[in-house]
């Protein structure tokens, strides 16, 4: 099969393809035929070698869609979403034209959600939901304020803090981005840029703050805390470049807060699964949409790899 391959790290744009021989399923497992992969901004970093953990030869690629060609009976011919935190990291990934992965992970595509949209928004879907309904529990009744709620986390998290019942507050930064997370289902939106976040969020919550913070960016965190309510919580799953904020540690002791982490480089695909397959519904009845990103054949890996690093939703079809 051609599949992109790691053989030592360095810039993406000058990975090539290579062929490779087919995966071989064991009990077990299931092979899928990809029919498109992400690229996400962790794939081009373990391209690089920023990432813990990889080990070399490696087929990089988080998310997937694809065809089951061999696995349980029931689900051979359906196709299949997945994304994973060992999935192109210490097994082979999804940037070819095959794919091994456990039976368990085997979660059936929604009809609703296009292939292309299906393979490269799993990682995005699986943060917003592993910090706002895993880890803070956001639901009927709380105010949900999302920093920087256009981006592929922060747009999926506007949608299932909606889903889950929450109103929900848009931290952006134009009135482009306003209008964009309203159509996502915000409530109410925030120009970062122009306004001083705390206090219009007090404002637009009666003095009260958010009870959920979720500052997808990693660069508003202080804002973060000063916007919460008491005995909020605020959730975080990045950084500046070299890991470091600085915030008003009374506002976090004194309102109770809770900082809560999120890492999905724990999550295994089988445990994502179990994340997508709770999510379904809300594709299927559309709480939840994703758009589709722009794909590149296989062959030209490079330049999609060049392409994602200036942002966007990009994926591979290795058709």
């Amino acid at each position: 099969m051609r599949a992109v391959v790691i053989r030592e790290f360095g810039d993406p744009g000058k990975v090539r393809l290579e062929n490779v021989p087919d995966p071989r399923p064991a009990v077990g497992e299931a092979l899928v035929k990809v029919k498109a992969a992400g690229i996400n901004p962790s794939d081009l970093k373990n391209i690089e070698g920023a990432m813990a953990g990889t080990t070399l030869p490696r087929i990089p690629g988080r998310d997937f869609a694809g065809v089951v060609v061999k696995g349980p009976r029931e689900l051979e011919g359906r196709i299949v979403w997945g994304t994973g935190g060992d999935v192109g990291f210490t097994r082979d990934g999804s940037h070819a034209e095959y794919l091994l992965v456990p039976t368990a992970a085997l979660v059936e595509k929604p009809a609703k959600l296009a292939t292309e949209a299906a393979g490269a928004v799993g990682l995005t879907f699986i943060t917003a939901w592993s910090a706002l309904v895993t880890a803070a529990a956001v639901g009927e009744g709380d105010t949900a304020l999302i920093l920087g709620a256009t981006g592929g986390v922060g747009s999926a998290a506007v949608q299932i803090a909606r889903m889950q019942g929450a109103s929900v507050i848009a931290g952006v930064r134009s009135g482009n981005q306003a209008k964009q997370a309203k159509e996502l289902g915000a409530d109410l939106a925030v120009d970062t840029t122009e306004k001083n976040l705390a206090e219009e969020v007090r404002s637009l919550t009666q003095k009260r703050g958010a009870d959920v913070v979720f500052d997808t960016t990693g660069q508003l965190f202080a804002d973060a805390v000063e916007a919460a309510a008491l005995g909020g919580r605020v959730c975080v799953i990045s950084a500046p470049g070299d890991g470091k904020v600085m915030f008003n540690l009374r506002s976090l002791y004194r309102k109770e807060l809770q900082v809560l982490g999120t890492d999905t480089r724990r999550l295994d695909v089988t445990d994502c699964a179990k994340l997508l397959k709770a999510m379904n519904r809300g594709f299927e009845d559309g709480s939840l949409r994703a758009l589709d990103p722009d794909s590149y054949p296989l062959e030209r890996a490079p330049e999609a790899y060049d392409a994602a690093k200036k942002g966007g939703r990009f994926c591979l079809v290795p058709a």
